[in-house]
């Protein structure tokens, strides 16, 4: 039992306070996994050389990271930016029943601002300060404030966000960043010796398709990226991971009016049942861009597929979706029109996407790399994916700051410092990802989090918080908080083995 004891001490002794692991709080030590620390190491190392901020660089992908990465480029000086996005047009202004939105954390909103987007975005988005859920029916309501965030979260509808930005484009980048909307990439390939991208484009319109060669070409095409797709399959170290099915979730909207009694600054709630089959959430929401407009909730439902009180491939009636509402969700049902019930009971049910990372490298050669959902893709629950797909933005500018400005470098390096956050990122968020109905997948969810808040509150200089709340402090990459909460499980594993050993020990001389 001593020997236990003192191996239980010495390991806790052993494990860095929260402020003082590598990477971690205000006494940062500088380590290969944190980018910074990486690009600085590398500013040292690589040669310095004349740069063509004139080459031709290809974004695919016309969503909130391709355009945040268009404008980076912009702003670093290059003139040269072509971005393709299949949809017929990347700005929408009216909302369909995919729309959803987005929480900008913290990682989100420093990216945003380093680009000088983030005064437009604020201008169509809330900040979220509190969450009200309810149980069961209505029943067993709970409220409580954010007060432990460095960063409130800002909620934009999704196409707004995407507004904004290609707005932010145009003010800023007009005259070197060419878009061309309704063109999807279909296949790339590579000139032999040189490696030069060649990408096919296919227009919307069913033109014939073209080929066009490009210097660099930037894969922001998401989780199905034809970009990716590619890479994988010729002679790289670019490896792609997918995981099966697992929990698979699907969601359908409902617009609510927001009653003047309520705050629009919540994130609202509710179960509708004691087993969690259906979940309902609402976040306040400006319908455009203008301001003093009136204010609505976009709520979502989550169910599994299938749900048969959903009515299954037939769907259900508008009164059928009524009355579903009113035995589930009342408080809710009585915020939405029957225009929006009607919409909502004929919604085709959207389906989550599955998670998948890439590994190894994150690029090919010295021309092609990838950002974004084609590099981590994961389950919205947690605000993370946009967030990580703007940090991958912000990776690949230190990286260019490193290599000054020579692409061919600057990829190595962003590979360097993002492949394993990427990792780290998804598999954090699948082991969080369970379908709690099951007995035992509910405490695969609760027992972390119990042992991570008991250890934290006991002994924070030795614990660090909840995986869930480091999730959310963007000081901290996902790999710094994976290695983390790995060295937390097995100081929480001795400390706790320890104190069996010595109340096995104090039962046996008391019985004896």
């Amino acid at each position: 039992m001593a020997f236990l004891l003192v191996v239980a001490v010495a390991t806790l002794a052993a494990g860095n306070p929260p402020g003082r692991l590598r990477g971690f709080g205000r006494n940062y030590l500088p380590s290969k996994r944190h980018p910074n620390a990486f690009a600085a190491k590398s500013r040292s190392t690589l040669p310095t050389r004349a740069v063509d901020k004139g080459q031709s660089v290809a974004i695919v992908g016309g969503g909130p990271a391709g355009l945040a990465t268009a404008l980076m480029l912009a702003r670093r000086g290059y003139t040269n930016i072509h971005l393709f996005e299949r949809l017929s047009t990347i700005v929408e202004r009216q909302m369909s029943t995919r729309s959803y939105n987005i929480g900008l954390n913290g990682r989100g909103q420093i990216a945003l601002k380093s680009l000088g987007a983030l005064d437009r975005i604020s201008q169509a988005a809330y900040e979220v300060r509190g969450r009200k859920e309810w149980g069961p029916a209505g029943s067993n309501v709970e409220e409580r404030e954010f007060t432990d965030r460095r960063y409130l979260t800002k909620v934009i509808l999704r196409q707004n966000l995407v507004n904004c930005l290609r707005e932010e484009v145009d003010a800023q980048a007009a005259d070197v960043v060419q878009v061309s909307e309704g063109v999807e990439c279909v296949g790339i390939t590579w000139e032999p010796g040189t490696h030069r991208p060649i990408i096919d484009l296919a227009p919307a319109d069913g033109s014939p398709a073209r080929t066009k060669a490009f210097d660099i070409v930037i894969g922001v095409d998401g989780a199905a990226s034809r970009i990716r797709e590619k890479m994988v399959s010729t002679e790289s170290c670019v490896e792609y991971t997918r995981y099966p099915p697992r929990n698979t979730r699907v969601y359908r909207t409902l617009n609510l009016t927001l009653p003047a009694d309520w705050r629009n600054d919540v994130n609202y709630a509710a179960r509708g049942d004691k087993d969690r089959g259906l979940l309902f959430d609402a976040l306040p929401l400006s319908t455009d861009m203008r301001e003093n407009n009136p204010k609505i909730l976009l709520g979502a439902m989550l169910s599994k597929p299938g749900d048969p009180r959903l009515g299954g491939e037939k769907g259900l009636s508008t009164a059928e979706a009524r009355a579903l509402l009113n035995e589930l969700f009342p408080q809710f049902s009585k915020l939405a029109s029957d225009e929006a019930v009607a919409e909502f009971a004929q919604a085709k049910d959207q389906r989550l996407p599955e998670f998948s990372y890439c590994h190894g490298q994150l690029h090919y050669k010295n021309s092609t790399v990838l950002l974004g959902d084609a590099i981590h893709t994961v389950k919205p629950y947690f605000g993370l994916g946009v967030n990580a797909a703007f940090e991958d933005v912000s990776s690949l500018e230190k990286a260019l700051d490193a290599a000054g400005d020579s692409f061919g470098d600057a990829l190595g390096i962003f590979s360097s410092s993002r492949a394993e956050s990427a990792k780290a990122l998804v598999e954090i968020s699948r082991d969080f990802d369970r379908d709690t109905r099951n007995p035992l997948e509910l405490a695969k969810f609760l027992v972390p989090l119990l042992l991570d808040n008991l250890f934290h509150n006991l002994a924070p200089n030795l614990f660090e918080r909840a995986t869930l709340k480091l999730l959310q402090d963007e000081r901290y990459s996902f790999a710094e908080i994976a290695q983390r909460k790995r060295q937390d499980r097995i100081q929480q594993a001795v400390t706790l083995a320890s104190l069996l050993l010595a109340s096995g020990t104090a039962i046996a001389k008391l019985v004896h």
